[in-house]
């Protein structure tokens, strides 16, 4: 386990959050949120984090399909999806704040004290045609903060007008 976890999401911002990382990224391990976000890092990822279990195999089809590891664990809220097993399991709480969040737990779960957002902004945008809306996640985030309190720090949007750039300061302690 390296000294920080990374949750890429998949905003149009997560290259750069990613390229403006303020560590290096040798010194830390990374977890994919969601199928969208597969394919945004194609250096090594030891997790993959979805409340869509039915996505799982589709995960590692868009992962190999990029040039990417499969050999990663799974996190979702139930112990299997119709199309994939999962390694590790953390209950769903309402209200959801998004795969992101479920990233966070699931970091605190396996030991990490300090996670870094990269392309999880929580800002409403248009992808694929489609407008999405991560407003209702903020609810999640804001009733979950006693969980995750100060391990978490975002590179963009309202993620990190809410918990916080990740500062010098904030990574030595």
């Amino acid at each position: 386990m390296k000294s920080y976890l990374v949750i890429i999401g998949a905003a149009p911002c997560v290259k750069d959050d990613i390229a403006n990382l303020p560590v290096s990224p040798e010194a830390c391990d990374f977890i994919a949120v969601g199928l969208d976000a597969m394919d945004k890092l194609l250096g090594r990822i030891e997790y993959m984090a979805t409340y869509h279990p039915y996505e799982i195999a589709q995960c590692r089809e868009r992962r190999t399909k990029a040039g990417g590891n499969v050999d990663y664990k799974v996190v979702s809220h139930i112990t299997q999806g119709a199309s994939g097993s999962v390694d590790i399991v953390i209950p769903f709480k309402q209200p959801s704040g998004s795969s992101a969040l479920l990233g966070v737990l699931a970091g605190i779960k396996e030991g990490y004290r300090k996670m870094i957002l990269c392309g999880c902004p929580l800002e409403d945008e248009v992808r694929d045609g489609r407008t999405k809306n991560y407003q209702q996640f903020r609810d999640g985030w804001k009733a979950h903060l006693d969980e995750y309190v100060g391990k978490v720090r975002s590179m963009s949007g309202w993620t990190k007008d809410f918990l916080g750039y990740p500062t010098e300061e904030w990574l030595a302690r």
